[in-house]
């Protein structure tokens, strides 16, 4: 498992915070609150090893108290978790049919390598709790809180961005094991694929609190505490009984990969939250107020004309006194404004020219790689570099260790001696070897696809040996 930093950013379910002010329990309670930690999906994978994953959302909240102690509050919130997977194993599903050999039947094995899928959800919920609060003082006081929570999911993404896998097929009607060939679907591949998670339902989780509620005056109070929900129920339909990844039925060469929720790797899903949360509430009373009797006294109809002067001055002073203070707020908030707009401009400044700069690197290691000549002697896969070509393929491994957006094809070419299929096989042995080098010279090998045209594409004629020469060859190119 990795290690999961808790961090305070945005919401949960919704919870009610309670006051006690000036000796009086207020009744009811509406307000906003937010918080973050850990927040996941949790669920068992046949073979994948899970690590944790950080949530957080927004919620609002209502909650009227019975009496001092007994209270009874509902909401609604958004959440977002998320989660990651991470798979070592091949698996084999045999009985396919290849697009490409409609009446011919296949196994197809997958092996995984370091193959890492992250989970996204969004998740609307509606929380119903119970609440007891205990006062500590006249102004402050500790809540407890217990409930449940129903999960209505909104969204879900299943995210691969690491790893790779290679895929394989058996034909047992002719005892041949097919790989290599990419344009059938059997070949080797990098982690960049989505998938929707359509298969979840709503669930129902039990959730808990455990705060302090400060009040910042006669109806306002400021709430912070832990909070914690489990899914009771799973988040996910029935499980599927449909591996990872198979072959498209209808195109050989794309392959459809299912998502962990929508394979046959994990049987329930049941969301999980943990951490601390923060919020701001508005409190009043509802009971009828108490009239109280007025005894006769005598009132004087006429107050002096003194004090009404002496308050009429007071009242003119005090209005003066708040405009000035008005007056100088406007001014600090509109020097504000001016600095985060000149701070805002000199990022984005900084922003364009180092893309700019990026930009014309891209564009040079592209002309220089467009111009490097990568050959071969007759039916071999060791490829023969110029000096100067090996300088620009040192060059561009360089490069995609500092630009983690630069990706490379490498295409194999042959010439026309041989078989076509031997020659797609040869270009693809090639390819594979100069993808080699550029590893050894330290470009990441995920970020590196290789590709064999066979003798589609010659440069030259193959009527002549020289022509035939130009012919074996290795084309590189820089992928957006």
């Amino acid at each position: 498992m990795k290690k999961a930093f808790i961090i305070l950013a945005a919401v949960l379910f919704s919870s009610v915070q309670l006051s006690i002010l000036q000796a009086q329990q207020q009744s009811n309670y509406i307000g906003i609150n937010v918080g973050g930690g850990l927040g996941m999906p949790c669920y068992s994978t046949v073979h994948g090893d899970g690590s944790l994953g950080l949530g957080f959302g927004a919620g609002l909240h209502y909650a009227h108290f019975f009496g001092e102690h007994f209270g009874l509050g509902f909401g609604v919130n958004y959440s977002r978790l998320t989660g990651a997977v991470t798979y070592d194993f091949a698996e084999t599903t045999q009985g396919l049919v290849h697009a490409s050999n409609p009446g011919v039947s296949y196994d197809l094995t997958t092996a995984y390598d370091g193959w890492r899928e992250r989970q996204v959800l969004g998740v609307l919920g509606v929380p119903v709790e119970l609440f007891w609060r205990v006062p500590v003082s006249e102004r402050n006081a500790f809540l407890f809180g217990l409930g449940a929570q129903l999960e209505l999911p909104l969204q879900g993404r299943g995210i691969a961005d690491e790893g790779t896998y290679a895929t394989r097929g058996y034909f047992p009607s002719i005892g041949h094991t097919v790989e290599n060939l990419p344009q059938h679907g059997f070949g080797s591949y990098g982690a960049d694929t989505e998938v929707d998670i359509d298969n979840l339902r709503p669930a129902v989780s039990l959730l808990a609190d455990l705060g302090f509620r400060f009040a910042l005056g006669q109806q306002w109070g400021l709430y912070t505490g832990l909070y914690a929900s489990y899914g009771l129920t799973s988040s996910i339909a029935a499980p599927a009984a449909d591996p990872l990844l198979v072959l498209s039925p209808s195109d050989a060469g794309e392959a459809v990969y299912n998502g962990t929720f929508a394979s046959s790797e994990v049987e329930g899903v049941h969301l999980l939250r943990v951490g601390i949360k923060v919020g701001i509430d508005f409190g009043w009373h509802c009971r009828q107020r108490e009239v109280a009797e007025v005894s006769p006294v005598l009132v004087p109809t006429e107050a002096p004309q003194q004090e009404v002067a002496d308050r009429e001055a007071a009242e003119r002073k005090a209005a003066e006194q708040a405009a000035a203070e008005r007056k100088a707020a406007e001014e600090r908030a509109a020097a504000r404004a001016r600095e985060e707009a000149a701070e805002r401009e000199r990022v984005a400044r900084e922003r364009m020219l180092v893309e700019q700069h990026r930009e014309q690197a891209r564009v040079e290691l592209q002309r220089r790689v467009e111009g490097m000549v990568i050959v071969f002697d007759f039916a071999g896969s060791e490829p023969h570099i110029r000096t100067e070509d090996d300088l620009a393929l040192r060059a561009l491994c360089v490069a995609m260790q500092a630009d983690e957006s630069i990706k490379v094809l490498v295409t194999g070419h042959t010439d026309n001696i041989g078989s076509a299929d031997r020659n797609l096989q040869l270009g693809m042995e090639r390819a594979e070897a100069v993808r080699q080098r550029m590893v050894q010279h330290g470009a990441p090998a995920a970020r590196i696809r290789t590709a064999s045209r066979g003798e589609e594409q010659p440069v030259d004629t193959n009527a002549t040996a020289e022509g035939r020469a130009r012919n074996r060859r290795v084309e590189l190119t820089i992928e957006r």
